[in-house]
């Protein structure tokens, strides 16, 4: 399934450096990247960027690079582990979930995971269809990370990649937005 860009929105989970220093040097820098590009990639495709920090005044705001990128994002400050859990998410973002979401964050298997659930819980109709990128998540322990992708996957989430998004969403060489994501995704 290809998600509909002309409907789309991205759902930033998290991605503040208190919870990303718990990750592998090597798994957090290509964490970073991969959300950073799907964050660009929804702008260009003029869809909405949506953003939570959990507890930010004890565990820091989001990562500056990814902070620098989010500029105008509707951001939501919460204690909650899932977003649904948040009366302010629930009030300023669930109702402008469009027809696609695609979710990335930190941890895949506590707040990635029960806001997941919590949305295929909620949408009773079946109207949003949730796409989350297996590099575009990640836990502290890999086992958490591959439960969580394994749950959301068993529950219909579609399980993808960054660079099968970018490449979805962009449909054909050539163009200028090709060139640039080409040279983002090396």
């Amino acid at each position: 399934m290809i998600p509909v860009y002309e409907d789309c929105a991205l759902l930033v989970i998290d991605m503040q450096d208190k919870l990303l220093d718990t990750l592998p040097a090597d798994v957090r820098e290509q964490l970073v990247k991969n959300v950073g590009i799907l964050i660009d990639l929804m702008k260009d495709m003029e869809g909405s960027v949506f953003y939570t920090e959990q507890n930010p005044e004890k565990l820091g705001g989001t990562t500056p690079i990814l902070a620098e990128k989010l500029k105008g994002a509707i951001r939501v400050e919460k204690m909650s582990f899932s977003c649904f859990s948040d009366g302010d998410f629930c009030e300023r973002v669930a109702p402008h979930i469009p027809q696609t979401l695609i979710i990335v964050g930190v941890e895949a298997h506590i707040c990635v995971l029960m806001t997941t659930l919590d949305l295929i819980q909620e949408d009773e109709e079946e109207e949003i269809t949730v796409f989350v990128p297996i590099d575009g998540t990640a836990s502290r322990k890999k086992s958490n990370w591959k439960n969580a992708i394994l749950q959301m996957s068993n529950l219909g989430v579609i399980t993808t990649n960054t660079e099968t998004l970018v490449y979805q969403a962009l449909e054909e060489a050539g163009t200028d937005l090709f060139r640039k994501y080409s040279k983002l995704l090396r």
